[in-house]
Protein backbone atom coordinates (compact mmCIF):
# COMPACT_ATOMS: atom_id res chain seq x y z
CA UNK A 1 0.00 0.00 0.00
CA UNK A 2 0.97 3.31 -1.03
CA UNK A 3 2.09 5.74 2.20
CA UNK A 4 0.05 9.26 1.23
CA UNK A 5 1.76 12.48 2.02
CA UNK A 6 -0.17 15.27 4.43
CA UNK A 7 -1.43 18.08 2.37
CA UNK A 8 0.18 20.84 4.99
CA UNK A 9 -2.05 23.62 2.77
CA UNK A 10 -5.21 21.71 2.69
CA UNK A 11 -5.30 21.12 5.99
CA UNK A 12 -4.32 25.10 7.06
CA UNK A 13 -7.72 25.97 4.38
CA UNK A 14 -10.03 23.80 6.29
CA UNK A 15 -8.67 24.82 9.52
CA UNK A 16 -9.17 28.48 8.43
CA UNK A 17 -12.84 28.28 7.12
CA UNK A 18 -13.76 26.20 10.09
CA UNK A 19 -12.64 29.12 12.68
CA UNK A 20 -14.23 31.72 9.94
CA UNK A 21 -17.75 30.11 9.86
CA UNK A 22 -17.79 29.98 13.31
CA UNK A 23 -16.60 33.54 13.84
CA UNK A 24 -13.77 32.67 16.04
CA UNK A 25 -11.11 34.28 14.06
CA UNK A 26 -10.29 37.62 14.86
CA UNK A 27 -9.30 39.78 11.32
CA UNK A 28 -6.83 42.33 13.43
CA UNK A 29 -4.51 39.44 14.86
CA UNK A 30 -3.74 38.21 11.06
CA UNK A 31 -3.52 41.67 9.55
CA UNK A 32 -0.11 42.65 10.01
CA UNK A 33 0.08 46.51 9.45
CA UNK A 34 2.94 48.17 8.32
CA UNK A 35 5.21 50.13 10.51
CA UNK A 36 5.35 54.07 9.31
CA UNK A 37 8.79 55.02 9.74
CA UNK A 38 9.04 58.89 10.84
CA UNK A 39 9.26 61.48 8.58
CA UNK A 40 13.18 62.45 10.27
CA UNK A 41 13.86 59.46 8.64
CA UNK A 42 13.61 59.85 5.58
CA UNK A 43 15.36 63.79 6.12
CA UNK A 44 17.85 62.30 7.64
CA UNK A 45 18.53 59.93 4.46
CA UNK A 46 18.28 62.47 1.96
CA UNK A 47 20.40 65.05 3.81
CA UNK A 48 23.36 61.78 3.82
CA UNK A 49 22.52 61.36 0.24
CA UNK A 50 23.20 64.96 -0.26
CA UNK A 51 26.32 65.24 1.34
CA UNK A 52 28.08 61.89 0.10
CA UNK A 53 26.95 63.23 -3.76
CA UNK A 54 28.84 66.60 -2.73
CA UNK A 55 31.87 65.01 -1.81
CA UNK A 56 32.02 62.99 -4.52
CA UNK A 57 32.15 65.85 -6.86
CA UNK A 58 34.53 67.89 -5.21
CA UNK A 59 37.08 65.01 -5.10
CA UNK A 60 36.78 64.33 -8.99
CA UNK A 61 36.24 68.26 -9.53
CA UNK A 62 38.87 70.12 -7.96
CA UNK A 63 39.12 73.70 -7.55
CA UNK A 64 40.99 74.22 -11.22
CA UNK A 65 40.97 77.87 -10.94
CA UNK A 66 42.63 77.68 -7.74
CA UNK A 67 45.95 75.48 -8.94
CA UNK A 68 45.96 77.45 -12.44
CA UNK A 69 49.06 79.03 -12.51
CA UNK A 70 49.95 81.58 -15.26
CA UNK A 71 53.63 81.28 -17.27
CA UNK A 72 55.44 84.17 -17.84
CA UNK A 73 58.64 83.14 -20.58
CA UNK A 74 60.96 85.43 -21.83
CA UNK A 75 62.69 83.57 -25.95
CA UNK A 76 64.05 87.25 -26.56
CA UNK A 77 68.14 86.91 -26.36
CA UNK A 78 68.21 90.67 -25.87
CA UNK A 79 65.69 92.11 -24.22
CA UNK A 80 64.80 91.93 -20.79
CA UNK A 81 60.70 90.86 -20.44
CA UNK A 82 58.86 93.41 -17.84
CA UNK A 83 55.64 92.43 -15.96
CA UNK A 84 53.68 93.91 -13.43
CA UNK A 85 52.46 91.26 -11.49
CA UNK A 86 48.24 91.72 -10.16
CA UNK A 87 50.06 93.27 -6.47
CA UNK A 88 51.73 95.56 -7.91
CA UNK A 89 55.34 93.91 -7.58
CA UNK A 90 57.44 94.05 -10.77
CA UNK A 91 59.55 91.34 -12.25
CA UNK A 92 62.29 91.45 -14.69
CA UNK A 93 63.04 88.55 -16.47
CA UNK A 94 66.34 87.42 -18.59
CA UNK A 95 66.53 85.57 -21.13
CA UNK A 96 65.28 82.34 -20.86
CA UNK A 97 63.73 82.66 -17.61
CA UNK A 98 60.54 82.02 -16.73
CA UNK A 99 57.95 82.22 -13.62
CA UNK A 100 54.79 80.89 -12.66
CA UNK A 101 52.33 83.18 -10.97
CA UNK A 102 48.10 82.76 -9.80
CA UNK A 103 46.61 85.70 -11.84
CA UNK A 104 44.93 86.70 -8.35
CA UNK A 105 47.02 86.70 -5.38
CA UNK A 106 44.94 84.78 -2.81
CA UNK A 107 45.13 83.94 1.13
CA UNK A 108 47.88 84.83 2.98
CA UNK A 109 51.16 84.79 1.26
CA UNK A 110 52.08 85.54 -2.09
CA UNK A 111 53.35 82.47 -3.93
CA UNK A 112 55.79 82.06 -7.54
CA UNK A 113 57.79 79.79 -9.18
CA UNK A 114 61.21 80.86 -10.83
CA UNK A 115 63.53 79.12 -13.11
CA UNK A 116 66.19 81.14 -14.61
CA UNK A 117 67.09 84.71 -13.81
CA UNK A 118 65.19 87.85 -12.96
CA UNK A 119 65.07 90.96 -10.89
CA UNK A 120 62.47 91.43 -8.21
CA UNK A 121 60.50 94.72 -7.00
CA UNK A 122 58.01 93.47 -4.64
CA UNK A 123 55.05 95.84 -3.37
CA UNK A 124 54.82 95.72 0.81
CA UNK A 125 52.67 94.28 2.18
CA UNK A 126 53.58 92.83 5.50
CA UNK A 127 50.37 91.03 6.08
CA UNK A 128 50.95 88.91 2.83
CA UNK A 129 54.38 87.87 2.40
CA UNK A 130 55.97 87.20 -1.20
CA UNK A 131 57.38 83.77 -1.76
CA UNK A 132 59.45 82.59 -4.56
CA UNK A 133 60.53 78.91 -5.05
CA UNK A 134 63.48 77.73 -6.66
CA UNK A 135 64.81 73.82 -6.78
CA UNK A 136 66.81 74.40 -3.84
CA UNK A 137 65.72 77.46 -1.40
CA UNK A 138 62.41 79.60 -0.68
CA UNK A 139 62.69 83.58 -0.78
CA UNK A 140 60.61 85.22 1.51
CA UNK A 141 59.97 89.21 1.59
CA UNK A 142 57.58 91.94 2.54
CA UNK A 143 58.50 94.45 0.57
CA UNK A 144 62.40 95.03 -1.19
CA UNK A 145 64.18 95.17 -4.62
CA UNK A 146 66.49 92.05 -5.12
CA UNK A 147 67.91 90.23 -8.02
CA UNK A 148 67.91 86.18 -7.72
CA UNK A 149 70.04 83.62 -10.18
CA UNK A 150 69.12 79.97 -10.27
CA UNK A 151 70.79 76.78 -12.59
CA UNK A 152 69.79 73.82 -13.19
CA UNK A 153 71.42 72.13 -11.31
CA UNK A 154 70.06 73.54 -8.28
CA UNK A 155 72.70 76.49 -7.69
CA UNK A 156 71.25 80.15 -6.46
CA UNK A 157 72.53 83.21 -5.91
CA UNK A 158 70.60 86.75 -4.65
CA UNK A 159 71.62 89.86 -4.08
CA UNK A 160 69.77 92.38 -2.17
CA UNK A 161 69.35 96.09 -3.76
CA UNK A 162 67.11 97.57 -0.53
CA UNK A 163 65.32 95.92 2.10
CA UNK A 164 65.65 92.94 3.58
CA UNK A 165 64.92 89.05 2.36
CA UNK A 166 64.55 86.00 3.92
CA UNK A 167 66.85 82.82 2.42
CA UNK A 168 65.65 79.46 3.75
CA UNK A 169 67.25 76.00 2.76
CA UNK A 170 64.65 73.11 1.13
CA UNK A 171 66.42 70.45 3.03
CA UNK A 172 68.57 71.52 5.56
CA UNK A 173 66.70 74.11 6.79
CA UNK A 174 69.26 76.69 7.30
CA UNK A 175 68.03 80.38 7.60
CA UNK A 176 69.94 83.24 6.31
CA UNK A 177 68.63 87.21 6.50
CA UNK A 178 69.99 89.42 3.75
CA UNK A 179 70.37 92.57 3.77
CA UNK A 180 71.35 95.94 1.05
CA UNK A 181 74.21 95.18 -0.47
CA UNK A 182 74.61 91.36 0.50
CA UNK A 183 74.68 88.43 -1.56
CA UNK A 184 73.45 84.81 -0.53
CA UNK A 185 74.42 81.67 -2.30
CA UNK A 186 73.54 78.09 -2.74
CA UNK A 187 76.64 75.81 -3.88
CA UNK A 188 77.91 72.52 -2.86
CA UNK A 189 74.24 72.02 -1.07
CA UNK A 190 75.11 74.95 1.38
CA UNK A 191 74.10 78.33 1.53
CA UNK A 192 76.63 81.24 2.36
CA UNK A 193 76.26 84.94 2.75
CA UNK A 194 78.49 87.66 1.74
CA UNK A 195 79.35 91.41 1.01
CA UNK A 196 78.73 92.30 -2.49
CA UNK A 197 81.52 94.75 -4.23
CA UNK A 198 79.47 94.98 -7.82
CA UNK A 199 77.61 98.05 -8.08
CA UNK A 200 76.58 98.06 -11.26
CA UNK A 201 75.08 94.60 -10.79
CA UNK A 202 71.71 95.53 -11.05
CA UNK A 203 71.63 97.85 -14.43
CA UNK A 204 71.62 95.52 -17.17
CA UNK A 205 67.85 94.42 -15.83
CA UNK A 206 66.49 98.12 -16.57
CA UNK A 207 69.14 99.33 -19.76
CA UNK A 208 67.09 96.98 -22.14
CA UNK A 209 63.44 96.37 -21.04
CA UNK A 210 60.78 95.01 -23.35
CA UNK A 211 56.91 95.40 -22.18
CA UNK A 212 54.38 92.97 -24.13
CA UNK A 213 50.95 94.26 -23.94
CA UNK A 214 50.98 96.38 -20.86
CA UNK A 215 48.94 98.75 -19.31
CA UNK A 216 50.92 102.55 -19.50
CA UNK A 217 50.27 103.22 -16.06
CA UNK A 218 52.31 100.10 -15.67
CA UNK A 219 54.78 100.91 -17.73
CA UNK A 220 55.31 104.27 -15.98
CA UNK A 221 55.56 102.70 -12.71
CA UNK A 222 58.66 100.67 -13.43
CA UNK A 223 59.78 103.72 -14.85
CA UNK A 224 59.16 105.88 -11.53
CA UNK A 225 60.98 103.33 -9.85
CA UNK A 226 63.92 103.66 -11.90
CA UNK A 227 64.49 106.70 -13.63
CA UNK A 228 65.81 109.91 -11.93
CA UNK A 229 62.55 112.14 -12.96
CA UNK A 230 58.81 111.53 -12.25
CA UNK A 231 56.01 110.75 -14.67
CA UNK A 232 52.68 111.43 -14.33
CA UNK A 233 49.62 110.27 -16.53
CA UNK A 234 46.37 112.17 -16.72
CA UNK A 235 43.36 110.89 -17.08
CA UNK A 236 42.46 106.99 -15.94
CA UNK A 237 41.63 106.07 -19.70
CA UNK A 238 45.04 107.07 -20.76
CA UNK A 239 46.38 105.11 -17.54
CA UNK A 240 44.65 102.23 -18.80
CA UNK A 241 45.72 102.12 -22.38
CA UNK A 242 47.96 99.15 -23.45
CA UNK A 243 51.45 99.10 -25.31
CA UNK A 244 54.16 97.33 -26.73
CA UNK A 245 57.41 99.17 -26.01
CA UNK A 246 60.90 98.14 -25.78
CA UNK A 247 63.42 100.66 -24.49
CA UNK A 248 67.19 100.82 -25.09
CA UNK A 249 69.58 102.65 -22.81
CA UNK A 250 67.07 106.00 -22.45
CA UNK A 251 66.39 107.77 -20.10
CA UNK A 252 63.06 109.28 -18.73
CA UNK A 253 62.83 111.75 -20.83
CA UNK A 254 63.70 109.43 -24.16
CA UNK A 255 61.30 106.87 -22.97
CA UNK A 256 58.88 109.30 -22.76
CA UNK A 257 59.18 110.61 -25.72
CA UNK A 258 58.73 107.42 -27.46
CA UNK A 259 55.59 107.01 -25.96
CA UNK A 260 54.16 110.51 -26.47
CA UNK A 261 54.97 109.37 -30.14
CA UNK A 262 53.55 105.86 -30.21
CA UNK A 263 49.87 106.53 -28.87
CA UNK A 264 49.61 110.68 -29.76
CA UNK A 265 49.74 112.00 -26.65
CA UNK A 266 51.04 115.69 -25.11
CA UNK A 267 54.03 115.85 -22.80
CA UNK A 268 55.13 118.88 -20.82
CA UNK A 269 58.22 119.44 -18.52
CA UNK A 270 58.08 121.03 -14.98
CA UNK A 271 60.80 121.01 -12.99
CA UNK A 272 61.44 117.65 -12.30
CA UNK A 273 58.14 116.21 -13.28
CA UNK A 274 57.01 115.13 -16.69
CA UNK A 275 53.07 115.51 -17.13
CA UNK A 276 51.81 113.25 -20.29
CA UNK A 277 47.94 113.65 -21.31
CA UNK A 278 45.93 113.28 -24.05
CA UNK A 279 45.88 115.99 -27.07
Amino acid sequence: MLKREPNTDLAWSALYSRLENESLLNEESYKVKPKKRPLQVYWVAASIIVLLCASIIFLTYPDKEKDALLTLQNTDHENVLVKTLGDGSTVYLVSNASLSYPKAFTGDKREVLLHGEAMFDIAKNPEKPFLIETEKVTVRVLGTAFNIKTSKDGEFELTVKRGRVRVTEKEGGLSLEVVAGQSAVFTGNHLYKYQNRDKNIFEHYVSKMRFKDESLQNIVHVINQNGDSFVVLKGNQLKNSRLNVQFYNSNVNEMTQIISLALNLKREIRQDTIYMSQH
